[in-house]
């Protein structure tokens, strides 16, 4: 695939053994204590992601960490923000892989009604409990999974409830996890009716599935003295990261998901969009046809859809590197260099994530 600056040195350190070296390095990353717990009763449950995508996420989670986060917090903040993405993609997988949207309205249901609603609770320090795992209202919900998903949200509030500035930014959390929820309904529309799907669409709604906002108010839960005095510039900065970072997933699992008969890729909807390939050319999202799926595949490569996205990754890129320069009051130096580590492991991990 054809690349532009600075994307090119991204991809040129990842090539050939360089690539290689970093994945080794993803299999040989300890996860902590609290995670392996939950990874292990993910697998009890058959749970469709491999272990290495999870030491994946808590491997680059520094990468995304604003630099004013205490020293003493950072583990933490690493920790918070994996588990914050297993459950998303608890949510994720409820729609995309198994089409089981009575067990997704289930959870997000429970999630929504059980505290967050009375943002004056949340505030004095008590987030969402626990429901009555045994009461989900309807007969075709599978329990134990969402029993499961809503245990990974309730630890993580525990976690969050005992940082120093929960009560302040829980209410900013609560509105972004919401549009992650958001992003993924989006992402059934697209699935089941790719003819309404738009790239700009994607970008506005889909793109909070990567959660960077949220791992912001994270970041912002976990600041004792002070804080930072630009909240515009630091949602502003993280807006852009996060649609560097949704190119960067993109990029990475386009093919495969396109094989599982997904085609909420921007990459598959920008083909689209572009007559590349259309609606009745695509595999059945109920029963994927693997040639129909080669064929989109190689439709897709054959226009290089892909340099138009990294092409906009540099100019994401170019727009976060101004921000820097323009912003006072906070370095976003430490956190534009992560954007580069993040394409270099969506880049690297192709075939893996």
């Amino acid at each position: 695939m054809a690349l532009r600056e600075p994307a090119a040195s991204v991809a040129r350190s990842v090539d050939g053994d360089r690539a290689v070296a970093l994945l080794k390095s993803v299999h040989e990353h300890d996860l902590p204590p609290e995670i392996q717990e939950i990874v292990a009763e993910y697998r009890r449950l058959d749970g469709e992601r491999s272990t290495f995508l999870w030491k994946w996420i808590h491997r680059l989670a520094p990468a995304n960490v604003m630099p004013f986060v205490d020293e003493a917090h950072r583990e933490a903040v690493a920790t918070n923000n994996t588990m914050l993405v297993i459950f998303v993609t608890l949510l994720d997988d409820l729609v995309e892989k198994r089409r089981d949207y009575e067990t997704f309205d289930a959870i997000t249901a429970l999630v929504q009604l059980s505290g967050w609603s009375n943002r004056r609770a949340v505030g004095a320090g008590r987030g969402p409990r626990r429901g009555d795992g045994g009461r989900w209202g309807r007969a075709d919900v599978d329990e134990p999974y969402a029993a499961f998903a809503v245990r990974v949200w309730d630890t993580l509030l525990d976690r969050l409830e005992r940082s120093p500035s929960f009560e302040r930014y829980a209410p900013l959390f609560r509105f972004d996890v919401g549009q992650i929820v958001t992003s993924i309904e989006y992402s059934t529309l697209v699935i089941e009716h790719p003819e309404l799907a738009t790239v700009e669409d994607l970008q506005r709604y889909e793109s909070h599935n990567m959660g960077m906002h949220s791992f912001l108010d994270v970041d912002l839960m976990h600041t004792s003295e002070g804080r930072p005095d630009d909240l515009a510039v630091l949602r502003e900065a993280v807006e852009i990261a996060q649609q560097m970072a949704r190119i960067g997933n993109w990029l990475s699992t386009w093919e495969r998901e396109v094989r599982d008969g997904d085609v909420s890729s921007g990459i598959v909807v920008s083909a689209l969009e572009r007559g590349i390939v259309g609606a009745d050319d695509l595999p059945d999202p109920e029963a994927p046809d693997p040639a129909v799926a080669e064929r989109v595949i190689e439709r897709v490569d054959d226009h290089d859809v892909e340099s138009s996205f990294l092409a906009t990754w540099n100019d994401k890129y170019r727009q976060l590197v101004a921000l820097d320069r323009e912003a006072d009051g906070v370095d976003l130096g430490p956190f534009v260099d992560g954007t580069e580590e993040v394409l270099r492991y969506y880049l690297a991990s192709r075939w893996f994530t």
